[in-house]
């Protein structure tokens, strides 16, 4: 069982067809799920359209009909996964470390 990092309750429940969705379990990404965005660049909507869907294991036309409220909710946590991915969080801890004065341990 994939490991859930963030739970969120939609603020207005999409309905498609006879299935109404509520909730949004996040799993902890990995490489495979930013393949999904493959034909996107990074900054497109369609990008993190298909990287929620394969995070939460909805389909994209359940994504597709979230509320603009919670879109800009769930689009702030991904794009902490993007930071992730290309390395730029670690790159900023890095960076707040060794202005701190902290030894990196990686250098």
């Amino acid at each position: 069982m994939e490991k859930l990092v963030w739970t969120y309750e939609l603020k207005t429940p999409v309905t498609v067809g006879e299935r109404t969705v509520s909730v949004l379990n996040f799993k902890r990404p990995k490489t495979k799920d930013f393949l999904r965005t493959d034909g996107h660049r990074t900054s497109d909507v369609g990008a993190d359209a298909a990287l929620a869907s394969s995070l939460t294991g909805e389909p994209e036309i359940i994504i597709g009909e979230i509320d603009v409220e919670d879109w800009a909710v769930i689009r702030n946590h991904l794009q902490k996964c993007w930071l992730t991915f290309f390395g730029v969080k670690a790159a900023e801890e890095n960076f707040t470390e060794q202005a701190a004065g902290t030894p990196n341990p990686t250098a």
